[in-house]
């Protein structure tokens, strides 16, 4: 069985998806709205056309990747709803789920070394050449040439990356304390994981986000920040090597409907959260598969994952996902420890698992599985401005000391990149604002 609403929409707009139309509500993910009509297969890998689904639900995997309204690689988890839009499968011959180029997977199954394919002959292997990069496009160029938009420029006291209970936290404490802060956040909406977080007390989104608002914080959804540099490299014709502090701001760059802005902000604040690890066990990409969290934001959009779940992680979070899935109908197996998961079986999507038990391996049949790998640090921004990464063992971490504080003197760290996320809110937020008033601090 798909997935399937928990309740009706009200007043749904209408996508054509691939020329069929899929009800969705509005404003909600794309994603999300075909996950809910039933569609998991959205599209197919590049090199062996084996089937992709959405995996995350919060732009952290590329399986959800679509043409929308004539725009190539689009992001469906992170694209709000609209009457009217057109959405195609990209790079496949057929469907989704009956794709022709899938026969190469077939036809190769023991790899295809496409570097070295005909190179006996220049014409045959330029041929072969002109047929791959046909075959392992993502997605045909836009059918319209966008508008240049200037970027422009801004300076603030506080740029706070990250728009979840962390980074709201701060930037109101800030804001209250007399500082300009801005912050970005890359997600449909502000919030983070107080939109989604299963665990007890569940708190709503929108008390933090009018508490960081009302203090006079500028909050900018869909804004990704997109790159941290020294200043010296946005010199035109610079050239040598960098020196050795920083004697102006550190520029970071965010994207967002309104296109790119370079902003010089005199600390910065991160609270990007944390990447969910891949998992290792046999075609943990099948569609079907998600991470735990990704089940979550499907259930915060009144979603059920399946009619039989299967949930592999451990920690709170697992046990309180389960929960949440047996209260609303669905029969869940586990949680199991995911390091007890063999293989995800069926074609094109999720039909069963196979997982090993002290008995011996088992098949259980499920349409969903819900697996909580180790995670990361969101740690590549907080890099490029100079915060120290350590490897744990398990994953990267960021480098933090007291109220936040780094290696880069301008650059602090809150929230759950800096830290496991078994915390509760009240820690969360007791940190976020230790940071902000250091930030404070340092800036009388």
């Amino acid at each position: 069985m798909a997935p399937r609403r928990l309740g009706t929409l009200a007043a749904p707009v209408t996508l054509r998806v691939d020329g069929d139309p899929v009800p969705a509500a509005p404003g909600e993910p794309v994603a999300v709205a075909l996950a809910a009509a039933g569609r998991l297969v959205l599209g197919r890998s590049v090199k062996y056309h084996r089937p992709r689904g959405a995996a995350c639900y919060r732009g952290r995997c590329e399986g959800c990747l679509m043409r929308v309204d004539g725009v190539a690689s689009v992001t469906t988890c992170a694209l709000p709803a609209e009457d009217g839009m057109v959405i195609e499968t990209q790079n496949v011959v057929g469907s989704a789920e009956r794709d022709l180029l899938a026969l190469t997977d077939w036809f190769f199954p023991g790899g295809l070394k496409h570097h070295d394919m005909f190179t006996w002959s220049e014409a045959a292997n330029k041929a072969m050449q002109k047929v791959a990069r046909r075959v392992a496009g993502i997605g045909r160029l836009p059918d319209a040439v966008r508008e240049l938009v200037e970027a422009r420029t801004c300076e603030v006291d506080l740029l706070v990356i990250g728009g979840g209970p962390a980074g709201l936290a701060a930037a109101a404490h800030a804001a209250r304390a007399g500082l300009d802060v801005a912050l970005v956040d890359e997600a449909l909406a502000l919030g983070g994981s107080l939109a989604w977080w299963p665990l007890d007390p569940l708190e709503a989104a929108e008390p933090w986000i009018e508490a960081a608002r009302a203090a006079g914080a500028r909050l900018s959804a869909r804004t990704a920040a997109l790159a941290a540099y020294d200043p010296w490299e946005d010199v035109a014709g610079a050239a040598g090597p960098a020196p050795a502090a920083r004697t102006e701001r550190l520029v970071v760059v965010t994207g967002g409907p309104d296109g790119l802005e370079r902003v010089r902000p005199a600390r910065t604040l991160v609270a990007t959260g944390r990447h969910v690890g891949a998992s290792a066990f046999g075609d943990a990409d099948t569609p079907g598969v998600v991470d735990l969290h990704g089940a979550c934001v499907l259930l915060s959009h009144g979603v059920l994952p399946g009619a039989r779940v299967a949930v592999a992680g451990e920690g709170r979070l697992a046990g309180a996902l389960a929960q949440a899935l047996a209260r609303e109908g669905a029969e869940v197996l586990g949680p199991y420890p995911e390091a007890a998961l063999v293989e995800a079986d069926g074609r094109p999507a999720l039909d069963a698992i196979i997982v090993r038990t002290a008995e011996g391996e088992r098949k259980l049949r499920c349409d969903a599985l819900a697996v909580l790998p180790p995670s990361s640090a969101v740690y590549e921004l907080a890099a490029q401005a100079g915060v120290a990464v350590r490897f744990s063992g398990t994953g990267y971490e960021l480098e933090v000391g007291a109220a936040g504080a780094t290696a880069a003197p301008d650059v602090r760290v809150t929230g759950w990149a800096a830290g496991p996320e078994e915390r509760s809110l009240d820690a969360v937020r007791a940190e976020a604002e230790a940071a902000a008033a250091a930030i404070v601090e340092e800036l009388r």
